[in-house]
């Protein structure tokens, strides 16, 4: 609220003055009232004050100091973000606030831990970011949440993390009692994530990172259940082999929940080697789906030639959309297989394996290779041209034949030429695929479907990446590094079951984000609520959904917020 001199010339009687006030209402803008009529400048000369737009400017100064201050930007905020109440009714219907508060009970605290990992996933699922971040500007923003300070925000996500996989497993247990869960298919897949920092730490390690980064990274281990939601989680050092997670993650993941059923694992070739298989399907206990990768080793020559082998024999199925288009063909074959590798104690362990192989080739993926490898050979013919130090040619090295000019040193000039029977080769397997699996029994269809179903933990991923920030992350030490990566992973979880769960799949969880982030309101002067979110396909599907009348309505009261975060799912 502030006074200001409004000066006008109705007439030709000359200025006319007044005081006015200006008012701000939250939602709606300024609005000005006039507070005092002046009169004419003449006639106020007349009465004695020779300068009145000067005298009544100083006066409205007096004025304007006895008032309170206004709040500033930043210093109050009306706005509030409210899409919460859908991972709030998700929390709610999980019900394991009570086991997570006897679990952290010996810890002394102002505060229930179950509060605390409510309040954090939400504002990583609204507006992710760092802990300070956090503490500063979305937990004092998140409607009807309890307040904590950054020391306590600090010193709880250490606690946690110290001791992560207790929350992973209270949180499977919350799920199962809501849902039914399969475990038998599980997906698993590795990522890592990169620290904006030069010293490694005995976590913090520089190894290959999934974004080409040189930073210290940490691994990342996941694994979701048939329904593709989350079950598992292992952090481990940046620099270690991603594949043997794959194994000690199903063993846990048996013991912690008295799975004593076959589990069969689905993995891409990055996880397919000698010793996982061995290990997976020993006595055959459990089972695997894995491709292989036709670059290097990982497919020999007898598989490669199997793969384009095109006789009557061969048995290959074309699988044609209406127009008789062909969309993709496959064939499979059993055969058993020898394997080998070197054991943990240095022994050289030899098996053969029952396995079913099947063989997939997709017209547009052949394309897509092709042009890539087009592209990149010509980028390569370009460097033919000139002399180039070894140092930059890096992985691109594949199509080209190296020799040296003179032997000297590392960092060399060299003679380059296309390697023509490595692009001609390449450009032959273009577009297949081999898939591998323990289960003969399986039909090829099944397999492919199976497979392919890894996209989801792909995609989760990038969810963690994207859209829930994960990485850089900012903690230091161990335990908060942990309790960092549990804090999203339960804000994934959360997400994937109101996507996969509550709405059946039916609204992506891109969408699911984008209305939780936009849903915000604006309080009133007089304790009321203005809704500032947009009307979209989304919101429209969740007020049929759930059911919420009210959902869009542009004023909503303190009682009507209330009950929208009682919201049932």
């Amino acid at each position: 609220m502030k006074y200001f001199l409004k000066i006008t010339r109705p007439t030709k009687k000359g200025e006319y003055l007044q005081i006015y006030i200006s008012d701000y209402t939250p939602g709606i803008g300024s609005r000005n009232h006039r507070h005092e009529t002046l009169g004419y400048v003449c006639d106020l000369v007349k009465r004695g004050i020779p300068d009145p737009v000067s005298h009544y400017k100083k006066e409205i100064e007096k004025m304007n100091e006895g008032l309170l201050p206004s709040p500033q930007i930043g210093e109050v905020s009306l706005s509030s973000h409210a899409g919460h109440f859908l991972a709030k009714a998700m929390f709610d219907r999980l019900g394991m606030d009570r086991d997570i508060d006897i679990m952290t009970g010996e810890r002394k605290s102002s505060f229930k831990m179950s509060e605390f990992l409510r309040v954090m996933a939400y504002a990583q699922i609204i507006r992710p970011g760092s802990k300070l971040k956090a503490f500063e500007r979305v937990i004092p923003n998140l409607y009807g949440c309890p307040q904590f300070s950054y020391d306590q925000i600090l010193d709880a996500v250490s606690y946690m993390g110290s001791d992560y996989q207790k929350y992973i497993e209270c949180l499977n247990k919350a799920v199962s009692k809501n849902w039914e869960r399969d475990f038998g298919r599980t997906y698993f897949d590795c990522t890592n994530y990169y620290f904006e920092i030069d010293q490694e730490d005995s976590l913090r390690r520089k190894g290959p990172s999934k974004e080409n980064r040189k930073s210290p990274i940490i691994g990342q281990a996941l694994m979701l259940d048939s329904d593709q939601i989350p079950v598992a989680m292992k952090m481990y050092p940046g620099n270690q082999s991603e594949k043997p997670y794959l194994r000690k993650s199903v063993e846990d993941m048996k013991a912690r929940y008295n799975i004593k059923s076959k589990i069969v694992e689905v993995a891409d070739k990055g996880l397919n080697c000698a010793k996982n298989i061995y290990y997976l399907s020993k006595e055959g206990k459990d089972g695997y789906i894995f491709s292989k990768a036709f670059r290097g080793n990982g497919v020999s020559s007898a598989d490669k030639e199997w793969v384009v082998l095109d006789t009557p024999q061969q048995n290959w199925k074309d699988v044609r959309d209406k127009e008789g288009n062909l969309l993709y063909r496959y064939k499979e074959t059993v055969e058993t297989y020898d394997y080998s590798f070197i054991d943990d104690d240095g022994s050289e362990v030899t098996f053969k394996k029952r396995e079913k192989r099947i063989a997939t080739y997709t017209p547009d993926l052949a394309r897509k290779q092709r042009m890539e490898i087009d592209k990149e050979v010509d980028r390569l013919d370009r460097a033919t041209m000139r002399g180039v130090a070894r140092s930059e040619l890096g992985s691109k090295s594949k199509y080209l034949n190296i020799e040296s000019k003179d032997g000297k040193g590392k960092d060399v000039k060299i003679r380059l030429s296309l390697d023509q029977g490595k692009i001609d080769e390449d450009k032959k397997y273009a577009g297949y695929n081999l898939i591998v699996t323990s289960e003969t029994k399986m039909s090829a269809k099944e397999i492919y479907r199976a497979y392919h179903g890894l996209w989801r933990i792909e995609e989760s991923f990038r969810i963690m990446k994207s859209y829930l920030e994960a990485r850089p992350a900012f903690m230091k030490t161990e335990d908060s590094i942990y309790g960092h990566f549990l804090i999203v992973y339960v804000a994934l979880t959360i997400m994937r079951l109101l996507e996969l769960k509550t709405f059946e799949d039916a609204i992506p969880v891109s969408q699911l984000f984008e209305f939780m982030r936009n849903y915000n309101v604006t309080k009133d002067k007089n304790g009321s609520y203005i809704n500032a979110s947009t009307r979209s396909a989304t919101y429209e599907a969740i007020k049929e959904k759930l059911g919420l009348l009210k959902l869009g309505n542009l004023y909503l009261s303190k009682k009507d917020l209330d009950a929208l975060f009682k919201t049932e799912v």
